[in-house]
């Protein structure tokens, strides 16, 4: 089928062979949004930069990735329920092309609800079981709170979309998004070091702000669907003369962050050029996605400086060594 052609949901037909269900499943929690574990990685290289990772942290570090991993299967799996029982995934991906929609496996029927709720529910747990076990093997009250924020940022995610409804709110899609991916690097960093310095700090902040650029464009998109089902994210709620406003916003902080980890950390200054690319990503991404309202590319531009952030903040943190 061309990628171009519109769903058919009557031309669908679900497989039902071993690989087929699990590449099925991995859709419905999103598993090819892989920057997910770029915080993860930044963390390690930090520890590693200072002779931090001996056995036991590298076995917190193992178990805090399946947590992340498992985590965000869970949290995705979560709000496709929401949005499919809200009836606005429907909406949003109505006359879609193939391959867009076929991402949503509720919407096409290759997933019954139930399947949807027990995987969900069999991811978090695995997440919570895995972060605990980190806990445990860390030691030490920075890693119980560690692993405290992880739970709280956890059941947040989960608040998404269902019970609580916390992306149906202004500023509760955005404070979702900015606490669960500040998590993937400040919580498995300060599992195994059992402290957070600014470093660390300002490499989370960023990784949140960064997710917050692509969700926005996607919130955009998804503007009218979105109202329609009661969500009220900050796409929906402000004018968009406003919310452009809101966009350049969250560019010019990314830039402040980035200035303040290359002057007010050990990182050497020398080395903010490692940043260039993604600074200059996210003007283009403002370009295509505020000024030109071409909002998928703009999504594409947001998931690419994310990319280029890790490449740059990795390159200048082992260089800095």
């Amino acid at each position: 089928m061309n990628s171009a052609e519109v769903f058919d949901p009557a031309r669908f037909m679900p497989g039902s062979g071993l690989a087929y269900r699990t590449a099925t499943y991995l859709r419905l929690g999103k598993a090819r949004i892989y920057h997910h574990v770029h915080g993860w990685i930044l963390a390690c290289l930090l520890l590693w930069r200072d002779d931090a990772v001996d056995g036991r942290a590298a076995a917190v570090l193992a178990l805090s990735l399946v947590m992340l991993l498992a985590m965000q299967w869970g949290a995705a799996a979560f709000d496709d329920i929401g949005g499919f029982r809200d009836g606005v995934d429907q909406r949003n991906y109505s006359g879609r092309p193939y391959l867009t929609v076929v991402k949503k496996p509720l919407v096409t029927g290759a997933l019954t609800e139930r399947e949807a709720v027990r995987f969900a529910y069999g991811a978090s747990l695995a997440g919570l079981a895995a972060c605990l076990l980190a806990a445990l093997v860390a030691g030490g009250t920075a890693a119980a709170l560690a692993a405290g924020l992880m739970v709280f940022a956890q059941v947040c995610s989960v608040q998404y979309s269902l019970g609580a409804k916390l992306s149906y709110r202004p500023l509760g899609q955005e404070f979702v998004v900015f606490t669960a991916l500040l998590c993937t690097a400040l919580v498995p960093y300060g599992l195994a070091a059992g402290s957070a310095g600014r470093e660390i700090l300002l490499v989370s902040a960023l990784m949140g702000l960064w997710f917050l650029l692509v969700i926005a464009y996607g919130s955009w998109s998804d503007r009218e669907g979105d109202a329609a089902g009661g969500r009220r994210t900050l796409a929906v709620v402000l004018p968009l003369r406003w919310f452009r406003c809101y966009l350049h916003l969250l560019a010019a902080l990314s830039v402040l962050l980035l200035a303040l980890l290359f002057t007010a950390t050990r990182l050497d200054g020398r080395l903010a050029v490692c940043a260039v690319p993604v600074v200059v990503l996210q003007g283009v991404q403002l370009y295509y996605g505020a000024h030109r309202q071409q909002l998928r590319r703009a999504r594409f531009l947001g998931l690419l400086s994310l990319d280029a952030g890790l490449a740059g903040l990795a390159a200048a943190i082992l260089l800095s060594r």
